[in-house]
């Protein structure tokens, strides 16, 4: 039990489970959204929305990890990830990333006809991020179109179509998860720029980068504010305002306390507007 268990924690820990808050929330604002705006689901679709998220995501990050092996034994700050460590050996990664892709599918399938035919694409695309780096600077971009779809996806599950309204939603999720990103990929500036990866960091240096950041949490905010526009509900208005706030904070707290501030900024102000945003969109349904 004891080896079964840590197995499980090299795994949990080669998809970094902690994660998870980023995306899901936003994916379960959606479902609000569609609730609100008189879409008929139930339990079964939640279930099914939150096991293809997950699949998908741990399909995407276990894909990462093994496309990324060479470059994460060389950084001191990867070098212990899982598979680097011999903790996880690339032949079960890739069986892992199989499983994940076959339960992503599946359970699509099992939503709609649409969401089976968009899954293919959707795993492509989130494949792709994991070169991305290694030849344009638009790489914190692509990860955050990566993000975005889970939001577009829990959409399309139960109302089968899209609507202005959860675009804005998805493109807040896109610029707030490129936002911190950028942040989070400062640490990494000089190994980049010395392993010719293309980061913003590393093209542009860490000055601009934060400028750089700072661009995409006004558009995510911007975008939240489009969002509440659409679908309606002083609530809406407060998540936008609230998320703002947090993004200046964050800003502010990296500005003064540099890369060693990057956890707190990177994972908990990360997570803090998610969970916002998920908080008042039940808020505007139950009022």
């Amino acid at each position: 039990m004891t080896s079964i268990l840590k197995k499980a924690a090299d795994y949990a820990d080669m998809v970094k489970i902690a994660h998870t808050l980023f995306a899901l929330p936003f994916a379960m604002s959606a479902l609000c959204l569609a609730y609100g705006s008189g879409a008929n689901f139930g339990i079964y679709d939640i279930f099914w929305v939150v096991l293809a998220f997950a699949a998908a995501r741990s399909a995407a990050m276990g894909f990462n990890r093994i496309a990324d092996e060479k470059y994460d034994a060389q950084n001191p700050r990867t070098k212990n990830r899982p598979i680097c460590a011999g903790k996880i050996s690339r032949k079960d990664a890739a069986v892992f990333v199989g499983i994940s892709c076959a339960i992503f599918v599946f359970a699509a399938a099992m939503l709609n006809f649409l969401c089976f035919l968009l899954s293919f694409p959707a795993l492509a695309w989130l494949f792709f991020y994991s070169y991305t780096k290694r030849f344009t600077s638009a790489a914190h971009l692509v990860l955050g179109a990566a993000i975005a779809m889970s939001p577009l996806g829990a959409w399309i599950a139960v109302c089968g179509n899209l609507s202005w309204g959860i675009i804005f939603l998805a493109a807040a999720a896109l610029f707030q998860i490129c936002g911190f990103d950028l942040l989070y990929a400062i640490q990494d500036e000089q190994f980049d720029r010395e392993n010719s990866l293309h980061s913003v960091p590393a093209r542009f240096g860490k000055e601009k980068t934060k400028l750089f950041a700072a661009a995409a949490f006004a558009a995510s905010t911007l975008s939240l504010f489009a969002c509440a526009v659409c679908f309606g509900g002083a609530f809406l208005y407060t998540a936008a305002l609230l998320a703002a706030l947090i993004y200046i904070t964050g800003l502010c707290v990296y500005a003064k306390g540099g890369v060693a501030k990057t956890e707190l900024v990177f994972f908990r102000m990360n997570v803090l507007v998610s969970f916002e945003v998920l908080a008042f969109n039940i808020i505007n349904i139950i009022f």
